[in-house]
């Protein structure tokens, strides 16, 4: 009798060592088939399939927090064969804080409800999902909010109905290695689904930002004159590079009456569209009020100051150099609004300063320009620029400064192609490698020496 019931023992036990081998190999099989794919609904649809027909389980249910929803949904689930109640478990919705599913997803391992679970909540779950008996694993959690759960287990009219579920039951065990490479798949790929999402929006913030970037240049391309004025006895040479974002840098011409001519240069703030279309706009009230008044350049600059206070966006302004040119006698009158100060460069090679005081443009209303003006003698001329050229850095953050372009203009002022030199040694001076961060404009207005 003590053979035979040894005999029973040791084939029992040779049973669960055999059903532990069979779920191991099968486990290692499914860990193959999750590592194969990052689509949720594949994971899902491997881990119940193998629930119920390798862990002998008779349903399993998926249950996935969804942002939008604020809500735990059912993503999947099986063994539910007849169509009402597929399509009451598909409709399951259980809010964040649901008591029935608190006691799960506060667990770290596993929830048993089997013969004898006196916990109303988790009772009431079984109920909804119609298990009679169930093991309940939570699927990790992802920053302050939890994944979801694995719910598998029984009905109570099963005709294969057993309580097998116990904790030390083999295929709870599997279970538990089942869990944990699903919650790892699901990590890794909403993970990687995050990223994907995080890339294509940068790509398309990229595509959007490059998009403006070629609106403003037309824009700015579009304001810039076409031809310079072909003037006898003087040299009128513009240089403008762009900077990749483009910034406001504008120079314009203006035929006046009397044979006179208006220069401005000038600089709007910011970058980008915006500033592309404060810049258009500048340009276009210059070349208005200068044109149909006649006035001088402190009057046009008034004028246009107080046009714009109402046309362009509050804390944007403009700061503008003008000038009007009497070729034939020279006389060069002009007004500043904040903008850099252009450098004279005399025939005795000094370059000088033209000071003019004012306030930038759109800023603040009833604006005063102060004026002043010069004489040209045969070979003297005066360069505009914009700070794109003297804040300009080299390596080690050392500005490229008006002084240090006084300087250059003051030894080689009398070079026809001075706009040229100056970006050579701006070149020289910022080093390989240097990303130019603002417009740079140029613009030389010289006497001819005979």
């Amino acid at each position: 009798m003590r053979l035979v019931k040894a005999e029973h023992e040791l084939y029992e036990l040779q049973e669960q060592l055999d059903d532990q081998i069979r779920i191991y190999r099968h486990l290692y099989e499914v860990g193959k088939k999750l590592n194969a794919t990052l689509d949720l609904g594949e994971i899902l649809e491997i881990a119940t399939q193998f629930v119920l027909y390798e862990l002998d389980f008779e349903r399993c249910v998926a249950l996935l927090y969804e942002p939008e929803a604020k809500a735990f949904c059912v993503e999947a689930h099986d063994g539910y064969y007849d169509e009402a109640s597929r399509a009451r478990v598909t409709g399951l919705r259980f809010s964040v804080d649901d008591p029935l599913l608190t006691p799960i997803l506060a667990d770290s391992e596993r929830i048993i409800c089997a013969q004898g679970c006196d916990q109303r909540e988790l009772f009431a779950l079984g109920q909804i999902l119609e298990m009679a008996e169930y093991v309940a694993f939570p699927l990790g959690s992802e920053p302050q909010q939890p994944i979801g759960a694995l719910i598998a287990g029984n009905s109570a009219n099963s005709s294969g109905y057993h309580t097998q579920i116990d904790a030390d039951s083999e295929f709870v065990v599997g279970l538990a290695n089942l869990v944990s490479q699903v919650a790892t798949a699901i990590r890794m790929g909403r993970e990687i689904q995050s990223r994907e999402q995080r890339l294509k929006q940068e790509a398309r913030a990229r595509e959007r930002i490059e998009q403006e970037l070629r609106v403003a240049r037309t824009i700015q391309q579009a304001s810039l004159p076409k031809e310079v004025p072909k003037l006898k006895g003087w040299q009128i040479i513009p240089f403008y590079q762009p900077a990749r974002e483009v910034g406001g840098d504008f120079y314009e011409f203006f035929a006046l009456d009397d044979g006179r001519v208006g220069f401005a240069v000038g600089d709007a703030t910011g970058k980008g569209v915006p500033a592309a279309f404060v810049m258009s706009a500048t340009c276009a009230l210059l070349g208005g009020v200068a044109t149909a008044s006649g006035s001088s350049p402190g009057e046009v600059l008034s004028r246009v100051n107080e046009a714009m206070l109402t046309r362009i966006p509050p804390s944007t302004f403009v700061t503008c150099f003008y000038a009007i040119l009497e070729p034939e006698s020279g006389r060069l009158s002009y007004a500043n609004a904040g903008h850099d100060l252009p450098y004279l460069r005399r025939r005795g090679g000094d370059a000088e300063e033209l000071r003019a005081r004012g306030m930038p443009l759109g800023l603040l209303p009833g604006m005063n320009y102060e004026e002043n003006e010069i004489v040209f003698d045969a070979g003297e001329g005066v360069i505009f620029y914009s700070d794109g050229l003297v804040e300009a850095h080299d390596p080690k953050g050392e500005m490229f400064g008006s002084p240090r372009l006084q300087a250059l203009i003051a030894e080689h002022g009398e070079e026809r192609s001075l706009g040229d030199f100056l970006m050579e040694d701006l070149y020289s001076f910022v080093g390989e490698g240097w990303e130019q961060e603002d417009d740079i404009t140029l613009l030389t207005l010289r006497r001819s020496p005979n």
